[in-house]
Order: structure tokens, then C-alpha cells, then sequence
């Protein structure tokens, strides 16, 4: 598949360079310098028979890819799938199928103006053909992630961007090797006619190139915020580490492309320099071109890997560094700091690069300074957001922090942590004593200062020099995440209990997603916090029939602030009661974590869309249960309050 891709995408885009470079680049340089009908129709040879093999090729891999494509659909072998009506299914029932069926009419329009062209002679097949293979190189989107995209607005950027960033590829890398072609048969001639055909024809080229990859840059940024998304994927993963590769060798193609536009252009553009000057700066040219259009082949060669791996936002991202930022831990105004010695950095590089380039050699020395002193002071701003990082820093839960999974890590936690961390998790376990290092407290709020992907480090390999021991032979992946989703439930119970009737905007214990029936009717508390907040009311043994009768009839008046109410009983007696919800053992457990261990009453909780509490009342409080007004102005406020995005990197996705 990464072959066929491969060749698929090379001939994708030597086709489109071709004829862009026809009809943009050699036309009118033949136009414009009235060179020999030979130089011009040997070129042509030299096009059409690089057109047609591109053709030829990507008909070829095209083929190939969709056979592919159908096995892997079907689970049959290739030879299988050649001789049964697999293929056939996959064309016509499939939007792979479309594209593809799409790309063979496009492959017969693109023969139709070779032939066409080839005869006659005629500029406008050349230009429909431009079109045409246009149109093909850009329906490769439809092969690609981009497609896949379904979220509107944001996500519908990626195609588009998709589009763009072939089109550009095509022109420029495509464009590459007819460039050389030219310079080859320019270099070879000893007309005058023909030096001043390089001269125009790279001149177009390079205002080409320029256009080109200014759209490579800007599509490729959109492409890496989607597929990526974050440094962790970048570094972390497979595809990010590659994308990483094609990014430096971009980065050296534009590289060469500098000395061509800066050095190399300029002595051919100067018709008054001397004629072997011209010449060698053609055969440098050439010889720059080709590194390009090689640099070019390896680019392409990484896209045909990672068009089969996953995206990096999709995978999971094994951190390859001992350390990590965590702005987090640099105080307000170190950050302040930081912020301004970056930007001056940036400029000092931008001087230091103009003095260099005018050999201004005092005022780079100062510049150089400038960047010492700028980078000090950087550094020692940054330097407490350095904090140690583990291979699975940046994972992200296979199980969701929901009641099933506290359910399933509560015994794990009694059978393999309590005799250390003591039942309650505060560090007082029996063999607690016993140990050189104190156990830590897990219901203090530090647990939630540490990523879960650390934690689940610990849990498997221990720490504190093998004090704690690891779990990783003990207890599959799973079961450790349980582990971990219970003891961050049980530390977010604990939390709960500090929160006060004021709304809080700062750093929230989170409460467990969890499924219930109303009505008959299946719900879960995250689909519900989609249409707003919750006040979640958590009652046991007696029902609040008054309170629960209350706001019943307040719900015509909540209902404007989007305010959702939900009842839960944490013992197994039926209450028949407004608002009640129906909620199995599970449920009940881990919810029990969360009612106040002081009052025998019931206790409310306000949460917000990412089911932070952010708000408690109790019956017994100091100002008892909130009301009609509180609850409006409070949800109000609660559905105003920025959650963070879900984590889609790794298990969770």
C-alpha cells in the first residue's frame, strides 16, 4: 500500500507539474524570447513523453490502490478479489469508489489532451489538460483525513485545506524536473535564443515557487493543527515523528530554493554579465533543481507512510523526552517575563540575521549579545515549568472516568494499595510505619495536579526508588486505569466536601459521568450537561419529597437558564418522588462519594458542562438549600464557565 501510494502520488504530481509548467512556464518563455522551433520541440518530446509515462503510472497505481483498497474492505486476498465482484462493489457503493471513478474519467480527458495536443499542437488541450490534472491530484483528498472530517465549522477548514495543499505540491514539485529538463537542454545549446529561454522560463519559475510554498506553509500548518494537534503528538508518536521528516526536508528544499532565488536567478536574469557566467549559473541551477525534485521524491515517499498510519491526535503518544513544560508552575509574573524575552529573542535573531546578511559585523556582535542576555533572562523564567516527564505522560485513559470503572477499581484499591495508603487513601495504612517514605495522601487535591498519564506510570512501575512497587505484572492496562479513575473519585469526594454555596471559578473536583432512567427513558449525566448545567440532588434513606416537589415546580423558571435537574437515591429503596432517576449499584457507589458525610439530609451539587462541582449545598448548611433565585443567577453564571476540551489523544479516542 505505501508503495502504490507512493508511485500514486508521483505521477499524481509530475502530471499537474507538466502541464503547469507548459502552460505558465515554457509557452510563454518560447513567446516571449522567439527561440528555434527546434529547442522548443524538443522540450515538447522530452514533456509529452514524461506526461505520458506520469499517466501511464498513476492509471497503473491507481488500479492497484483501489484492488487494495477493496481487499481490505473485504477481508479477501488479492487474488480473490481480482476475480470476484469485490472491486465492483467497492466503485459503486463506496465514496472511495466515486473518487476513484471520477479519477478514471479524468485519466481519459488527460489521454484525450495529450493525443490532442501531441498532434496538434493546439495550447488550448494543454490548458484543459491543466485542468484536468488539476482536478485529479486535487480528488486525492477524498483518499486522504482530510475527508474524514465531520465537525462544522472547524473541521471543515481541513478539506479545503487538503485541496490547496496538493494543488501547490503539484505545481511546484511537479514543475520541478520539466525545470530541469529545460536547464539541461539550455545548458547543451549554443544559441544566444536559448540562455534567454532559461532566463524567463526560471524567472516564471521562481515567482511560481514562491506562491507555492507559501501555500504549502499555510495549508501544512492547518493540516498539522488537525492531525496533530499537539506537541505530544508531534514527538510522540509515529506519525507525528514523521510528519517531523517531511517538515526538515521541506525545510531544505526551501533552503535550496533560497540560493536559486537569491544568487542563482540574479546572475542569469543579468543579460550584461558574461556568457560562461550565464552558463555556469544554468548548470548550478540545474543541479539545485534536481537536489529539489530528489528532496521532492523522499517528501512524497513520507506521505505514502503516513497515508496509512493513524493521525497523531488519534494515537497514543509515548513521550521521548525525560522532561516537559508545564506553565503551570511558573508563577503569573515569571510568565509575564517569559512572554516579553520571548518576543525579544525573536527579534534579536531577526537583527542578528539582517547584520549578518550585510556583514554589519559590530552590530551582529550586539545582536549576538542581545540574544545572551535575552535567553538568560528567558531561561530562568522558564526554568520551575521544567518538570520530569514519563514515557506515558501524555496518555489519555482507556476507561472512561465514569461509575462502571470506580466500581471495578474499588476492590482493586483494598487488595493491592490499602494496607499502605490505608482504607480512606490518607497514607495511614497498616504498613505505613513500616516504610522509609511516608505514602502520600491520595485525597489532598496535589492528585490532580499530576497528569493521569504519570500517575499511570506509577501505578505500573512504582516509584520513590522501588517504595512503592508497580502493578504492571499484576494488573493489565484496564485494570489500572479503574485503579486510577477510583482514587481520582474518591480525592474529588474528599474536595467536594470544601466546596462552599458560592460559585467557584478556579479548579474543580470532577464528578463521574454515569447512566440513568427517567421515564423509562436511558440518559447519561455528560449528554445531559450538553444542554447545560445540572444541579445534581443526592439524597438516602428519606426522600426530600418537599425539596424535590419544589423544584419541580421552579422548572418553568430554571428552564431559561438551561438548568437541568437531577435526583439520585443512594440506597436501594424506590423513592417515588419528583425528578428521581432510576440508577444502578454501581452508580450509587461511586455517587455515595460525593454526599456530604456530616448531614443525614440531602446535598446539591451544581455542575458545570465538564461536571466540575462548582457549587454544594447541604439541608444542615449554615445557609441551608439554595433558592429559586440563587439557583437562576448561579446557573447563569455555572453555564458561562469555559470547559476544557475532551482528551482525544490515545485509549480515549
Amino acid at each position: 500500500m505505501i508503495a502504490t501510494r507512493l508511485l500514486h502520488y508521483a505521477a499524481s504530481v509530475s502530471l499537474e507539474g507538466t502541464f503547469v509548467f507548459w502552460c505558465l512556464i515554457a509557452w510563454p518563455a518560447f513567446h516571449r524570447t522567439k527561440a528555434s522551433q527546434t529547442f522548443q520541440a524538443r522540450l515538447d518530446r522530452r514533456l509529452f513523453a514524461l506526461a505520458w509515462a506520469s499517466l501511464l503510472v498513476a492509471l497503473a497505481s491507481g488500479g492497484a490502490w483501489l484492488v487494495i483498497v477493496a481487499s481490505n474492505m473485504s477481508g479477501m486476498p488479492l487474488s480473490a478479489v481480482l476475480r470476484g465482484p469485490v472491486v465492483g462493489i467497492v466503485l459503486m457503493q463506496t465514496r472511495f469508489g466515486e473518487d476513484w471513478g471520477l479519477r478514471a474519467a479524468l485519466v481519459v480527458v488527460l489521454a484525450g489532451c495529450l493525443a490532442v495536443q501531441g498532434l496538434t499542437r493546439k495550447h488550448v488541450a494543454g490548458w484543459i489538460g491543466l485542468l484536468a490534472a488539476a482536478a485529479f491530484i486535487a480528488s486525492l483528498a477524498w483518499a486522504g483525513h482530510g475527508a474524514a472530517a465531520e465537525d462544522v465549522p472547524f473541521d471543515a477548514i481541513h478539506l479545503p485545506a487538503d485541496i490547496l495543499h496538493l494543488l501547490a505540491a503539484g505545481a511546484w514539485l511537479g514543475g520541478l524536473l520539466p525545470l530541469v529538463l529545460l536547464l539541461a537542454q539550455a545548458r547543451g545549446d549554443v544559441s544566444p535564443e536559448a540562455l534567454t529561454v532559461a532566463r524567463t522560463a526560471t524567472l516564471r519559475f521562481s515567482k511560481l515557487g514562491i506562491s507555492s510554498v507559501g501555500t504549502l506553509l499555510a495549508t501544512g500548518l492547518v493540516n498539522t493543527w488537525f492531525l496533530s494537534g499537539s506537541v505530544p503528538a508531534l514527538l510522540g508518536t509515529l506519525y507525528g515523528q514523521l510528519l517531523l521528516i517531511k517538515v526538515a526536508l521541506f525545510a531544505t528544499m526551501i533552503a535550496v530554493a533560497g540560493v536559486n532565488q537569491l544568487r542563482l536567478t540574479p546572475r542569469l536574469a543579468d543579460v550584461a554579465s558574461d556568457r560562461a557566467l550565464r552558463l555556469r549559473a544554468v548548470r548550478k541551477l540545474g543541479r539545485n533543481a534536481s537536489i529539489e525534485a530528489s528532496l521532492g521524491a523522499f517528501v512524497l515517499a513520507v506521505v505514502g507512510i503516513i497515508g496509512v498510519l493513524p493521525p497523531g491526535l488519534h494515537t497514543e503518544p509515548r513521550w521521548p523526552l525525560p522532561f516537559r513544560l508545564d506553565f503551570g508552575e511558573i508563577a503569573a509574573g515569571k510568565q509575564t517575563a517569559l512572554v516579553i524575552a520571548a518576543v525579544a529573542f525573536v527579534l534579536c535573531l531577526a537583527a542578528a540575521a539582517l547584520t549578518a546578511e550585510r556583514r554589519r559585523y559590530r552590530e551582529m556582535a550586539a545582536s549576538i549579545a542581545c540574544i545572551v542576555l535575552v535567553g538568560s533572562v528567558g531561561w530562568v523564567a522558564l526554568r520551575p515549568g521544567i518538570v520530569r516527564a514519563y514515557p506515558t505522560s501524555f496518555y489519555a485513559s482507556t476507561q472512561p472516568y465514569a461509575a462502571p470503572s470506580i466500581a471495578r477499581g474499588a476492590p482493586l484499591y483494598g487488595e493491592n494499595c490499602a494496607m499502605c495508603h490505608g482504607a480512606t487513601g490518607r497514607g495511614d495504612g497498616p504498613l505505613a510505619g513500616k516504610l522509609p517514605i511516608r505514602p502520600a495522601d491520595l485525597t489532598e487535591s496535589h492528585l490532580f495536579a499530576h497528569k493521569v498519564g504519570e500517575i499511570f506510570w506509577w501505578v505500573s512501575y512504582g516509584r520513590d526508588n522501588g517504595v512503592m512497587p508497580g502493578f504492571a505484572d499484576k494488573l493489565n492496562s484496564d485494570q489500572r486505569w479503574d485503579l486510577i479513575n477510583f482514587l481520582l473519585a474518591r480525592a474529588a469526594g474528599v474536595l467536594t466536601e470544601k466546596v462552599g454555596p458560592q460559585i467557584s471559578t478556579t479548579a474543580a473536583p470532577p464528578l463521574p459521568d454515569f447512566a440513568f432512567e427517567r421515564s423509562g427513558v436511558q440518559n447519561t449525566l455528560s449528554q445531559t450537561l450538553k444542554n447545560g448545567p445540572v444541579l445534581l440532588v443526592l439524597f438516602a434513606a428519606h426522600a426530600p419529597r418537599a425539596r424535590l416537589e419544589q423544584l419541580a415546580r421552579l422548572k418553568p423558571r430554571l428552564a431559561p437558564a438551561g438548568l437541568h435537574v437531577v435526583a439520585v437515591a443512594l440506597d436501594r429503596s424506590t423513592a417515588n418522588v419528583p425528578l428521581n432517576v432510576e440508577v444502578s449499584d454501581d452508580v450509587r457507589a461511586a455517587l455515595g462519594l460525593f454526599r456530604s458525610r456530616t448531614d443525614g439530609g440531602e446535598t446539591e451539587l451544581m455542575l458545570d458542562r465538564g461536571a466540575n462541582v462548582r457549587a454544594r449545598w447541604t439541608a444542615s448548611g449554615a445557609r441551608g438549600l439554595a433558592d429559586a433565585v440563587t439557583l437562576y443567577r448561579d446557573a447563569v453564571r455555572v453555564a458561562s464557565i469555559s470547559v476544557a476540551a475532551a482528551n482525544h489523544a490515545g485509549h480515549a479516542h
